[in-house]
């Protein structure tokens, strides 16, 4: 029962289901996230911008108290006069002009105010209010703060959330220095004017945040929240008030201790990704009824004429040819069934040419080898392509792929079985040029061919493995340039020529090059060196015992290899 295809596929039904359910899930998941990250950025650009707009403001606002603290005669002038009442109410009266000027044209504060420690006495610009108990309520909280505030407080470093009544506002202070300090305050529902022009659907909104996490600038939402005066370092917060659950984007406004957030109601964005998760859960259901009547059909469509296939096989096998078999209800399978009676009636009068077979199995196995060869340089160079981009080396890069274009045009010419040395080395002058242009001034090269030889025929990509080995094992960054020779003759009075090719690497490893004399390397094929490898057994299917491959270690340093093989016109090759 369990070795049953029936059995079989439906556990492979089941194993696919689950799977997939549990992609859905995470897909729903995911795409929730990523539809909160996408709101999030971009009220997140919103929020940064009118962020820096109030903080631009209020910086003005400061560089305005500083240059009045220490620039303006009548301010200095005020400690002077502080015992002659004539002048010193003449004085108030001048700054307070200065400040009703400054506050009609350019202020972005509500009003603006000097304290006098010494008298404990404020004048200030106009405070605009809606009722006279706000009023003093200002007045009232702001004398308390003037008193108790001492040089090198907080609300001498930046603007201090401060609040009045129900109300919160900014508060900033400047030490003249002589006994005096400058102020202003603005109200942070004044400052969240031209936030109402950010879309955040009917139940978003935005607001102050202060430094113990607390909304400050909506009465409506005034609560304690989870959230960092700095702010996150994702996107986004979610946050739970009363039954909703919010996208908070965040972003702190430099200069006070307050950061500016947007309130982005969570349940409007994801309300269809619920339904969709909602129905995800009943799939398993769904699933299930439709396993039912899947596995009915897949009996009646696919595994009785399987069934009935296997059985008119088992006749074949005993020696019934006369088995014949129904046409299906399948297209496929009466094409299976037809082409098995067919079989069944001719497999008497098949003859099997094995010398024909034995040839075209012979080519078939050489294509094969030629074609891996293709994809073996295809990583390493756009893993040098990749390397390059990242170090921004686009001039090199280009002339990198011209190089590229001449070698895969040749690479890529699998119709043909053999090319000349004269190509191939053309071939290999461009690898090499790619190899230079990602190692400047580190690799050098020579060739020599005997003038005879450079029309003459040889399979192609036989020299490209080694070179590609020679760069991989034998180069290192050595105190002179890497050096690849090729050298191609024939041998006196022979039909055999000499591809000889060396480097003033590193060598062969004592044990990689003992494997390789002894041939035993070349019995079993592994992803190590696998272009020699292929270039052994195309040899050896092309040209038989007449070709072979040397492998020694120069004296001095370097590797050597040494092919071998009869010289061939084109037309030698079948």
């Amino acid at each position: 029962m369990m070795s049953s295809l029936r059995f079989k596929l439906i556990i492979g039904f089941i194993t696919i289901a689950i799977p997939l359910l549990i992609l859905l899930l995470f897909n729903n998941l995911f795409a929730l996230s990523t539809v909160r990250e996408q709101v999030a950025e971009s009220n997140k650009n919103a929020i940064i911008l009118y962020s820096n707009q109030i903080q631009a403001e209020l910086n003005r606002e400061t560089n305005f108290l500083y240059n009045l603290a220490y620039e303006d005669p009548n301010i200095s002038l005020l400690s002077r006069v502080i015992h002659d009442p004539t002048e010193y109410i003449l004085t108030k009266e001048r700054i307070i002009n200065e400040l009703n000027r400054y506050h009609r044209f350019d202020s972005s504060v509500d009003f603006q105010f000097i304290y006098s420690v010494q008298n404990k006495d404020i004048f200030n610009t106009a405070i605009k209010a809606k009722s006279y108990e706000e009023l003093i309520t200002i007045q009232t909280t702001l004398e308390e703060l003037l008193r108790e505030a001492k040089p090198g407080s907080i609300y001498f470093q930046k603007w201090k959330a401060v609040k009045y009544g129900d109300q919160y506002a900014l508060v900033r202070l400047v030490d003249t220095g002589e006994g005096y300090y400058l102020g202003a305050s603005v109200q942070l529902k004044n400052l969240m004017i031209p936030l109402d022009l950010i879309q955040l659907g009917s139940d978003g909104f935005a607001s102050f945040i202060s430094d113990e996490g607390k909304i400050i600038s909506n009465k409506e939402m005034s609560t304690a929240l989870a959230i960092e005066p700095e702010g996150s370092q994702d996107t986004y917060q979610l946050v739970l008030m009363g039954d909703k659950k919010y996208i908070v984007v965040s972003n702190p406004i430099k200069g006070t201790d307050t950061m500016l957030s947007a309130f982005i109601p969570e349940e409007k964005l994801v309300q269809k990704l619920t339904y969709f998760r909602g129905f995800i859960f009943m799939l398993p259901f769904l699933a299930a009824i439709v396993l039912i009547f899947y596995v009915f059909y897949l009996n009646k469509m696919i595994l009785r004429p399987i069934s009935n296939l296997i059985r008119g096989m088992r006749k074949i096998k005993h020696g019934d040819w006369s088995t014949r078999l129904a046409r299906s209800q399948t297209k496929e399978f009466t094409i299976i069934n037809e082409t098995f009676n067919e079989m069944a009636a001719q497999i008497h009068d098949l003859k099997i040419h094995v010398y024909e077979e034995q040839i075209k199995l012979h080519k078939a196995e050489v294509k094969h080898l030629q074609l891996q060869m293709n994809p073996h340089f295809l990583l390493n160079s756009i893993n040098i392509i990749y390397n390059l981009a990242q170090i921004q080396k686009y001039d090199i890069i280009q002339l990198m792929s011209l190089n590229l274009v001449k070698y895969f045009r040749f690479t890529t010419q699998t119709h043909r079985n053999v090319v000349s040395i004269a190509e191939e080395l053309e071939h290999m002058e461009s690898y090499i040029k790619i190899q230079q242009l990602r190692f400047p001034d580190r690799i050098t090269y020579n060739f020599e061919v005997e003038n005879s030889l450079q029309s003459r025929c040889i399979p192609p990509l036989i020299i490209q493995p080694f070179i590609e080995n020679s760069m991989k094992y034998g180069f290192d960054f050595m105190e002179h340039p890497f050096h690849l020779d090729i050298q191609i003759a024939s041998e006196k009075h022979s039909h055999i020529m000499e591809i000889v090719i060396s480097d003033n690497g590193s060598g062969f490893n004592p044990d990689i090059l003992a494997h390789l004399r002894s041939g035993q390397y070349f019995l079993s094929q592994s992803d190590e060196h696998l272009g020699i490898w292929n270039v052994y057994h195309r040899l050896q299917y092309i040209f038989g015992q007449e070709a072979s491959l040397q492998f020694t270690n120069l004296p001095d340093s370097g590797a050597c290899i040494t092919i071998r093989m009869p010289i061939r016109n084109l037309d030698s090759f079948v």
